[in-house]
């Protein structure tokens, strides 16, 4: 097989769209390039084909297996369809001809068109894309996928379609943006008119499936000496708020800190939309709903956090505190559920201590703001702040832990102590206290071996 010409072609993925010519007549620029690759296939009879292959195929598969592109049965049911149309078509192309068609046309029909290749290349960390412009972020890098582009924007509408269908949530003119789990478990947000201005766009966020503890260490994300220090605080139950900015790699980090969790504690997660991939045997998950024209009845984190309470975990983690449920985690935290964790957006640990506070606020409890500083510090023990940085690299920045409160310019603030902080000079992270008041019990209830010691 030709694997050069399938990698052209397979590029494309469906990507091709309609240009006026301005003569009055519609070329499409895929279909020519594939003529003009394969003999004996003219533009007319590959559309020709497409057009047998798409009615075959929603005549053979089932639902549920139009969801699923890559399945060999149904790349095998697609590969018959496609030798039985050239067939009956009079088209008697080649064994790699015919793949390319294979590959091309599962994408376009079955799968996620041009950014169908990006789902199986397990370096692609972020999809952006229009209708004419597909973004890739590979090694935190972000560029251009050259000559990757939808048809039209009726092409990208189907696709995002395709992508929600097993999702169950739904994105049209009365709810024209959406938040979803994908299949494979990328997290994706879309937008259609009116509310994106130029056309349908969506983002996808992609989780490597290998990012392990190991290779956290192994990419310098943070340093042995440091995931001793967290697997020590997850074990002596320290709750733990991870903060960064967009990006950043608090999903990754939380992912690998749970994973020091002892196997006999039960875990509850709470998460909107779900994309924790936690390595425990012992998690029950809930993930919040928005209301829908079908269903108005929106369950939202905070509903999930206070029905957790209920549910005799050990441990509870909301995958992303925005608003309110800040509140019910911080009481959870307070209330017998320790080494509980959370994320949170934030430029810095200090800045993610003020947030919290500002999403508890929007719980309307009608706490004062110094009753809610004084909950948060109760709370929270131990901040660890990630960012991406001016490289694309995603690393542990600093570790804080909470030190009480302090009052500055008659204001009340979280009082932080920081621990350990990322060294530009050697790219090393270095343990920066002169006093811990935690040591103890990471020594004797986490096992952790003071690195000054």
């Amino acid at each position: 097989m030709d694997q050069e010409l399938i990698r052209k072609l397979a590029q494309k993925c469906g990507g091709y769209y309609i240009e006026d010519t301005g003569a009055g007549e519609r070329s499409d620029p895929y279909a020519s390039e594939i003529s003009a690759t394969i003999p004996g296939l003219t533009e007319e009879k590959y559309k020709e084909i497409r057009a047998y292959v798409q009615t075959a195929l929603s005549n053979i598969l089932r639902p549920e297996e139009r969801t699923r592109s890559r399945d060999p049965i149904v790349r095998s049911k697609l590969k018959s369809i496609v030798m039985r149309g050239l067939l009956e078509k009079g088209l008697p192309l080649g064994e790699s001809a015919a793949q390319v068609l294979v590959e091309e046309l599962g994408n376009d029909l079955l799968g996620y068109g041009p950014i169908e290749p990006f789902f199986y290349d397990p370096e692609v960390t972020e999809i952006k894309a229009s209708r004419d412009i597909v973004r890739i972020e590979k090694h935190g890098i972000e560029r251009i996928a050259e000559g990757v582009r939808f048809r039209s924007e009726e092409h990208i509408r189907d696709v995002l379609e395709r992508m929600l269908a097993p999702t169950g949530r739904k994105i049209d003119m009365a709810n024209p943006k959406v938040n979803a789990r994908l299949i494979d478990g990328s997290r994706m947000i879309a937008h259609i008119p009116p509310v994106a201005v130029h056309g349908a766009m969506f983002t996808i966020r992609r989780f490597r499936k290998d990012m392990t503890v190991d290779n956290l260490i192994k990419r310098n994300v943070m340093s042995l000496q440091v995931v001793d220090f967290l697997k020590a605080g997850v074990v002596s139950k320290q709750n733990i708020v991870i903060s960064g900015g967009t990006s950043s790699g608090k999903t990754t980090v939380l992912n690998c800190v749970a994973s020091f969790i002892p196997e006999e504690e039960s875990i509850i997660t709470i998460e909107d939309p779900a994309e924790l991939q936690l390595q425990h045997t012992n998690v029950r998950s809930l993930e919040a709903k928005p209301a829908t024209a079908d269903n108005r009845i929106e369950i939202t984190q905070r509903d999930l956090v206070v029905d957790a309470l209920r549910m005799a975990p050990k441990r509870i983690i909301v995958g992303e505190c925005r608003a309110g449920e800040t509140f019910d985690m911080l009481q959870a935290m307070n209330t017998g559920h320790k080494g509980s964790l959370t994320t949170a957006h934030a430029n810095s640990a200090r800045h993610c201590t003020r947030r919290l506070v500002n999403m508890v606020q929007m719980a309307k409890m009608e706490i004062p703001y110094d009753g809610i500083v004084e909950q948060a510090a109760d709370a929270v023990d131990i901040f660890i702040h990630v960012l991406k940085d001016r490289t694309g690299r995603r690393r542990l920045d600093h570790i804080c832990e909470v030190a009480g409160v302090e009052r500055s310019e008659g204001v009340l603030n979280v009082k932080l102590n920081t621990l350990w902080q990322y060294n530009p000079k050697t790219d090393t992270f270095d343990w920066v206290a002169e006093k811990f008041q935690r040591r103890e019990a990471f020594i004797e209830e986490g096992g952790w071996v003071d690195c000054r010691a």
